[in-house]
């Protein structure tokens, strides 16, 4: 059976603050790279993203490694 990969959150609006993670009970997510955040809304209101971040620049470069 094959799994969906994690989604990515907003840390921050800074460069290379969007990881890939998992949400946890608690609101905070778990991110691939070890850091452990309050996600910010995304567009329309959603808590991840639906898709890889558009700007390359935003992504945290342990988590898109981590991510393949």
């Amino acid at each position: 059976m094959r799994t969906l990969p994690a989604p990515w959150y907003l840390r921050s609006m800074a460069d290379g603050d969007t990881h890939r993670g998992a949400l946890q009970r608690n609101g905070y997510v778990l991110a691939r790279c070890g850091t452990r955040f309050a996600p910010r809304l995304a567009a329309y209101g959603r808590l991840a993203l639906p898709g890889y971040p558009l700007d390359p620049a935003q992504v945290c470069p342990k988590c898109k490694h981590a991510a393949r």
